[in-house]
């Protein structure tokens, strides 16, 4: 009987790639929602099985009634992680879970030195809490999503792209723009969370990136796809400094669309930016999911921007 794995918050975004990969495998998968979803489970052709997050013992139960053995993370938890905790001290107590992926899904990793975001020491005490339990685990890094900068191929995830709007042919470019930027389509994230699970044995953490361009790269590969000249700006470290960055047309958008404040999205992307300025956002000499498993074939950045606009 092959291994059932779980995957939290599975119902959407990256858990719903995550989902459709893991439905093509050997595995058994069902998803852990916050609530029953007859309509969604019949479309997936999946188990979405209702999890009480306020509730261990609860989980402890639903965990072990299913034969759950393996949780994936993407359960959405941004600013309150109890729910993720609850979900990790279920599985630890739990008699037939074994393995934890958690919400680690990042352009980089969570350190100390990134504690100015609100985000940061959320991350690393999930990182803290799993290391005090009997799990085998693992953190997975995979860029930003490749998905934002080809909007109109299939994915799951809100299209949200900070830096360059290729649909509006703008940019707002951090810094120099030369240092490298990973990006990863969400699809091929689920194909690597597949055969990561053929493992044995996990390291602490793992990188992946479907292709590594710089920001300046991106934007003369948009502008040969499209046949236009982007309107590029650069924002320096110092107007950074002080929570301003240059505003693109999707920002604005996304302001009504998604209940976001100006303030909000000026301020984590100039902070998003300083830290990619810094180096924060290179992975460097890492090991890469691609090296493992040669054999996946990722979505690079031109090959999605030619799909995504086709020459007339």
């Amino acid at each position: 009987m092959s291994s059932i794995v779980a995957v939290a918050g599975g119902s959407g975004g990256l858990g719903r790639a995550i989902v459709e990969a893991l439905k093509t495998s050997k595995y058994e998968t069902v998803i852990l929602g916050r609530s029953a979803n007859p309509k969604l489970e019949a479309e997936l052709g999946v188990r979405i099985l209702a999890a009480d997050y306020t509730s261990p013992d609860a989980l402890v139960a639903l965990l072990e009634e299913h034969k759950i053995d393996t949780v994936i993370s993407v359960v959405n938890s941004v600013m309150d992680i109890t729910p993720e905790l609850n979900l990790i001290h279920a599985a630890d107590r739990s008699k037939v879970t074994r393995r934890f992926i958690p919400n680690m899904w990042s352009a980089f990793e969570y350190k100390a030195k990134h504690f100015a975001s609100p985000i940061t020491p959320l991350r690393i005490k999930v990182q803290e809490t799993l290391k005090e339990t009997g799990l085998e685990w693992t953190a997975i890094y995979i860029g930003l999503f490749l998905d934002y900068y080809a909007p109109g191929l299939p994915s799951y995830v809100y299209k949200f792209p900070m830096v360059v709007d290729t649909l509006n042919n703008a940019a707002g470019i951090p810094g120099t723009g030369e240092r490298p930027v990973h990006f990863t389509h969400t699809s091929d994230v689920g194909k690597f969370a597949v055969a990561m699970l053929g493992l044995d044995k996990w390291e602490q953490k793992y990188f992946l990136a479907g292709d590594k361009k710089s920001w300046n790269e991106l934007v003369e590969i948009a502008e040969q796809v499209k046949g236009v000249k982007f309107d590029v700006t650069y924002d320096s470290i110092e107007r950074m400094a002080t929570g301003q960055i240059t505003e693109l047309p999707v920002h604005k958008q996304a302001y009504e669309m998604r209940a976001l404040t100006k303030e909000m999205v000026l301020g984590l992307f100039s902070l998003l930016g300083t830290w990619y300025e810094q180096g924060m956002w290179d992975f460097g000499d890492a090991t890469f999911l691609n090296d493992i498993f040669p054999e996946i074939k990722t979505l690079g950045l031109k090959e999605a921007l030619e799909r995504n606009f086709p020459a007339k």
